[in-house]
């Protein structure tokens, strides 16, 4: 069965290291530093500029396909559950992410943030089963439908900070939802796994 595609490909890892190349990693640039540490030759920890989170964070990134579903290339909506999720006992200063209820894009999504202890709001919102990148397309993910979930939920009244992380896919959304919800938006990457970097000063190791 041929894979759809979670566009790791997309993910440009350089753009989250300093870009000194200081070469105090033993290595002569930074770009050299992605390519050795891809093939197990160095480790993120070797870069000095990085804190622990962010190394860490870099290491899901870097491995985050061995804990992923098995996700094919989809050719009808599968729609899975809608609605908000508080995960690891979010309080009032949590992020709230915003995703699809697809059910690959919500196993997907969950296996990425199962690899932290930080805490989120997921808000999935209903896109008829489509995956972001096919809502986007089919207009299932909507300024509208983003600020009825917001309402239904009663997330307003759980964080203190009104601000919300889009997917990547979904940037053109940002204005429109912005004006419509009074929310301020963040667009974030395209790929699930570019989250951890995206948010590598909190993505707290497990165990910790």
């Amino acid at each position: 069965m041929a894979s759809a595609n979670l566009y790791l490909g997309e993910v440009n890892f350089l753009k989250y290291l300093e870009q000194t190349n200081c070469a105090q990693c033993g290595i002569t640039s930074c770009e050299e530093f992605i390519d050795v540490i891809r093939k197990g030759m160095k480790k993120p920890q070797d870069c000095p500029f990085l804190s622990k989170n962010e190394a860490y964070a870099f290491e899901i990134a870097l491995t985050i396909e061995n804990l992923w579903p098995e996700v094919p290339v989809l050719t009808h909506p599968r729609p899975s559950s809608v609605g908000l999720l508080e995960l690891n006992l979010p309080g009032a200063d949590s992020l709230v992410l915003i995703s699809g209820n697809n059910e690959y894009t919500e196993q997907v999504l969950m296996a990425v943030l199962g690899t932290t202890k930080a805490s989120f709001f997921v808000l999935f919102i209903d896109t008829e089963g489509n995956t972001v990148d096919m809502a986007m397309i089919y207009q299932t993910l909507t300024a509208e439908r983003v600020y009825k979930a917001l309402k239904e939920t009663g997330i307003t009244e759980k964080v203190s900070k009104r601000e919300l992380i889009i997917p990547g896919f979904a940037s053109s959304l940002k204005e429109d939802i912005e004006k419509l919800t009074g929310w301020h938006v963040r667009v974030g990457p395209i790929c699930a796994a570019e989250l951890t970097l995206f948010l590598s000063e909190i993505w707290i190791p497990l165990g910790e």
